[in-house]
């Protein structure tokens, strides 16, 4: 049951808004223009409220006004709201109340917001109504103000994390999983401080048992997987990234860890997979090209080997024309077409290379 509009925590949620820049980044103008309206009505001045329907558009402004509460659209054009939020988060001031509330559309995106514990502060779930926009506010605000003593806890054992303490941050993040159902958080930091320790085995317990409590925790998935990397277990590392890369949109870095596994650990059926997410990337840095080139090459020549010519030759053909003419890469398309005696695939290959 909300609060009524004359109780001490509305009021607070008013004030915040009121002395707050925001920022709405939405592709579809009409619903930033209602969620405009929507905060308007919940005490936000309209002159402190800037909207934008563009992914970069978006990240200037972030970068240029420094708004204290971001709404952002799980997805904008091919672009994910997440990676917005690592730039607010990379460049705020570490002591702000900064609030990043992710605008969803199903249900399977409120999870995956859930899973972005401690970044992602709340979420709403379209369509959305004055009260149920105001009862998230009002959730995020009161529990970034006044956090609960499972978040108390767990931030005194991140200070002590930070400053090398590390048997006391442990003792701190012990009690603060005492203090909550689903400690997921906590046991994300247990498992940082048992890498502290270089407690291995115990680190990789401590993810593991927070992804028993959230399958798909970004913190934990992200810890375990770079936790199995260093110890070379490519096999179990590559099965951890891809749970990351199956529910949390992508991104040019993440993409290359993942084709870089797919390809050590032999996962060829899953390349194509990678390369329809690679086409609705707008950023593809060179990295990434180059990795996404290789990995259809090396399973082209797998399938090859498979006696799977149609497949290969499909490989080949995305590999060719996302290269862009790069003779590196057409040599490697040819050279394998030749030892397999497909010499009229061979020649047209050979066509593709630059005057």
């Amino acid at each position: 049951m909300l609060p009524k509009e004359s109780s001490p925590e509305f009021k607070r949620v008013q004030e915040v808004l009121s002395a707050s820049k925001i920022m709405i980044a939405d592709p579809n103008t009409g619903s930033c223009l209602r969620l405009a309206s929507a905060l308007s009505e919940l005490g936000c001045r309209r002159d402190s409220i800037e909207v934008t329907s563009h992914w970069d558009q978006a990240k200037q402004l972030i970068n240029d006004k420094k708004p204290g509460i971001v709404f952002c659209e799980f997805q904008i054009g091919n672009r994910s709201g997440l990676d917005l939020l690592q730039d607010l988060r990379r460049d705020a001031d570490p002591n702000a109340k900064n609030l990043f509330v992710l605008v969803t559309g199903n249900t399977s995106q409120s999870a995956v917001a859930q899973a972005a514990e401690e970044d992602v502060d709340t979420f709403i779930l379209k369509p959305y109504s004055v009260v149920t926009l105001r009862k998230s506010l009002q959730q995020a605000v009161m529990t970034k103000v006044f956090p609960s003593e499972y978040l108390r806890t767990i931030e005194a054992g991140k200070k002590l994390l930070i400053s090398g303490e590390t048997e006391s941050a442990i003792q701190q993040l012990s009690r603060a999983i005492t203090l909550d159902p689903k400690p997921t958080l906590a046991r994300f930091y247990l498992g940082q401080a048992e890498l502290m320790k270089e407690a291995i085995s115990a680190a990789s317990g401590q993810f593991e048992q927070g992804l028993s409590l959230n399958r798909i925790h970004y913190k934990c998935l992200v810890g375990l997987y770079e936790l199995l990397q260093n110890q070379k277990k490519h096999q179990e590392a590559y099965d951890v990234v891809k749970r990351v890369a199956q529910y949390f949109p992508a991104n040019p870095q993440r993409l290359t860890s993942v084709l870089r596994l797919a390809i050590v650990t032999g996962n060829y059926a899953d390349i194509e997979n990678y390369y329809r997410i690679f086409t609705l990337l707008d950023e593809r840095n060179a990295q990434l090209v180059n990795y996404m080139c290789s990995a259809l090459i090396v399973a082209g020549k797998h399938y090859l080997l498979q006696h799977t010519q149609s497949r290969a030759l499909e490989l080949f053909e995305k590999a060719a024309i996302s290269c862009a003419g790069q003779p590196k890469f057409l040599g490697f398309i040819v050279d394998a077409l030749v030892e397999h005696r497909l010499e009229s695939e061979a020649r047209r290959a050979l066509d593709r290379f630059p005057l």
